[in-house]
């Protein structure tokens, strides 16, 4: 399961915030249709708080029917019935709401009009907006310099996306450009593609390949570019810097593939830069008053968590305890901020002795040391209810990297750059890395997530943690996501 960058696109959050206004309006289109009269419309029955609840319902519904998630391509068809679907789910929850809270009711047969009329609005909008984005009418055009592993990961993220509003208008080759060996290149159409692989890039998004950067400027003109790119391959490929100072002088911004790449992917590639890069950008920002903020977060959710899961925290226990002989709690040590060792609390989800004959090693997808019941609260990451008092005690945050194993963190270090980075900031229950990456126990799954972890100490706030969060709490809604 993958989800976008941390920060999308204004037109993503324009896009919802005129969907929420579509569903407003939509609302009172209902009204109107029911009562016959404009000026009910602005009496105190029909106040701005009562319109204003049918968005903030179904934007929710929407989110849950994974219509936020523009990052995978769907078929119109697809689109309709979700809309269709979570318009309906939404409803009923008002419905619920109005039960509850009369005084917020719109009227009667106000509910129904309003599910065909903001259901219609929805899929108009949403149609135009997918035509709007094929027909690059929103798009952003860059040109990008170079070739390389870089510049293929860039194309690879850009051709992915269905949300992406970025489009290529040129690429630029310079003549000496690297044959990349099979291990520098991105997982996608670009292995079969023989060496030339920026022909085929070009092809693939229809824009015109140069092999010369000398008139950088005028290709831009005549592209009518808004960014330049430079994704050149190091010490391998000369790179155009007075044409590129022309560029900047003539105000066309110019960005290093390394940021492009994290602007739009939501990672890091910590096999791809160099601690310079990580010293001189900037991010990794921290200070008291975040810090402070974040733990007070920490001690909410985890008090809070501890009180509404105390049923269901009992019924896994005696769940755990009833299936399989051993203890309820699972103690592992684990190492956290500052590289200081702690204990971790778990909800014991394999057979006892699991690792008696075999040593120290990576749970696997579909482990068979996994018991029935430790199966199913894996999926649902019931297991981790008791993590929140790792919280509480301070040795965890909320979120935050993954903690490791002491044996894993020595191996994972000695073959992965600035893995012991990750160390810098306490560990937590969810992490950027869980959500955006799926299952993976191998050194090469173990590097895609430092990718993300990198991002997310860069960009740590509250705004991240929240959507983080909100994002698991659909996770374990739905049974998916990553480990």
């Amino acid at each position: 399961m993958r989800i976008p960058s941390s920060r999308p696109s204004p037109y993503l959050v324009g896009f919802l915030l005129i969907e929420a206004g579509l569903m407003a309006l939509g609302s009172l289109l209902a009204v109107y249709l029911r009562t016959g009269d404009t000026a009910e419309l602005f009496t105190w029955r029909y106040s701005w708080h009562r319109v204003v609840l049918v968005p903030l319902v179904l934007q929710v519904t929407f989110y849950y029917s994974d219509l936020h998630n523009f990052r995978v391509a769907h078929s119109f068809v697809w689109t309709v019935i979700r809309v269709i679907q979570a318009t309906a789910l939404g409803m009923l929850a008002l419905a619920a709401i109005y039960y509850f809270a009369p005084r917020l009711f719109l009227g009667r047969g106000v509910l129904l009009m309003s599910f065909f009329i903001i259901a219609g609005l929805c899929i108009v909008w949403r149609g135009l907006y997918k035509w709007a984005l094929t027909r690059d009418v929103l798009s952003t055009r860059i040109i990008l310099l170079g070739s390389g592993h870089m510049a293929d990961c860039i194309l690879e993220e850009l051709t992915a996306r269905s949300d992406n509003p970025y489009r290529v208008a040129a690429l630029v080759q310079p003549e000496s450009f690297p044959e990349r060996r099979e291990d520098e290149r991105c997982s996608g159409p670009s292995r079969d593609a023989g060496p030339n692989l920026m022909e085929f890039w070009a092809h693939l998004v229809r824009a015109p390949l140069y092999d010369d950067p000398g008139e950088l400027l005028g290709l831009v003109r005549h592209h009518q570019a808004d960014m330049i790119v430079v994704a050149m391959a190091e010490r391998r490929q000369r790179t155009p810097l007075e044409e590129l100072l022309r560029c900047r002088m003539a105000g066309v911004p110019v960005l290093t593939g390394e940021d492009f790449y994290e602007q739009i992917a939501g990672r890091i590639l910590a096999e791809r830069i160099n601690p310079s890069w990580l010293i001189y950008s900037t991010g990794f920002r921290t200070s008291l008053l975040r810090l402070a903020a974040k733990r007070a977060m920490d001690l909410l959710l985890a008090a809070l968590g501890l009180i509404l899961s105390a049923p269901l925290t009992l019924l896994v226990a005696l769940a755990v305890r009833l299936d399989s002989k051993g203890p309820i709690i699972y103690r592992q040590e684990r190492v956290g901020q500052n590289n200081r060792v702690f204990t971790i609390l778990k909800f014991r989800s394999m057979t006892v002795g699991a690792e008696d004959g075999s040593g120290p090693v990576w749970a696997q997808e579909n482990d068979p040391r996994v018991t029935r019941v430790g199966r199913i609260i894996r999926v649902l990451r019931l297991d981790e209810i008791p993590q929140m008092w790792n919280v509480l005690r301070g040795d965890m945050s909320f979120v935050g990297p993954r903690p490791e194993r002491p044996v894993f963190v020595e191996q994972l270090s000695a073959k992965l750059p600035y893995y012991r980075q990750r160390h810098n900031i306490k560990p937590g229950i969810t992490g950027w890395a869980q959500l955006c990456h799926p299952y993976g126990a191998s050194v090469a799954a173990a590097l895609e997530k430092l990718n993300y972890d990198l991002y997310y100490i860069k960009h740590t706030n509250l705004t991240l943690d929240i959507q983080i969060i909100i994002q698991t709490v659909k996770v374990m809604i739905t049974g998916g996501g990553g480990q």
